[in-house]
């Protein structure tokens, strides 16, 4: 087997395997073809996250390292297919609630990649508490966010039907981080040449690091 902290991009096969996946979603044809998708999928995003290890703790070294695994837990889903189209790596917090802890995250889709950080669900009290924060530290916030969004990220999260009040000075970045119920930046990339080649690595290394300020506002709301 190769080793996982070589990487020069990811594999180009990677999408189609991924379309055929989802148009043969069944155990026999996922075993028949697990060598490729060891190769064209599971290897290479091993490896992108083991050589972007040094560089997410370096803003902070207590997350650990989560790599998607190729089935899914259907238990509580109407959609029953066994294996994931979308596979992804996370640096996450170590805590048991750890899905309304900020955490890093790169997800491969048959049609793009999207990486970014966030909560993957917030509680309604953590999203009141950063709310909070924002508005008293506005500055902060908005500088956070400026770092993020030069290098071309944007901030979602699913919109509540009856957000709460939202002064008539509020600056608009902080607005919308109110109407919201969860939040995490990210940006969105198709499979052009840079995904496909080694330089992939120091571009998300630059993109983690200008979503430093912003992971260290987000960890304030547990504080």
């Amino acid at each position: 087997m190769d080793s996982i902290h070589t990487f020069d991009g990811l594999n180009k096969r990677l999408p189609a395997f991924l379309r055929e996946l989802g148009d043969n979603n069944s155990a026999e044809w996922f075993h028949a073809h697990r060598e490729e998708y060891l190769h064209s999928v599971a290897m290479p995003l091993a490896a992108l996250a083991e050589i972007l290890a040094p560089d997410i703790a370096l803003i902070d070294n207590s997350l650990v390292k989560r790599l998607s695994r190729p089935r899914r837990d259907t238990r509580f889903s109407r959609d029953k297919s066994p294996y994931r189209t979308e596979v992804w790596f996370a640096f996450r917090s170590v805590q048991p609630n750890w899905t309304e802890f900020p955490a890093f995250f790169f997800e491969a889709t048959p049609e793009h990649c999207r990486w970014g950080m966030g909560y993957y669900s917030a509680r309604p009290t953590t999203m009141s508490v950063l709310r909070d924060i924002a508005q008293e530290k506005q500055k902060r916030f908005l500088a956070a966010l400026a770092s993020a969004t030069r290098r071309g990220f944007a901030l979602h999260g699913d919109l509540y039907k009856r957000h709460p009040p939202v002064p008539a000075d509020m600056p608009k970045e902080i607005a919308e981080l109110i109407r919201r119920r969860n939040a995490y930046l990210c940006r969105t990339a198709g499979y052009g040449p840079l995904l496909l080649s080694g330089e992939l690595t120091e571009m998300l290394a630059a993109d983690y690091a200008a979503l430093g300020a912003m992971y260290r506002f987000f960890c304030m709301a547990h504080t």
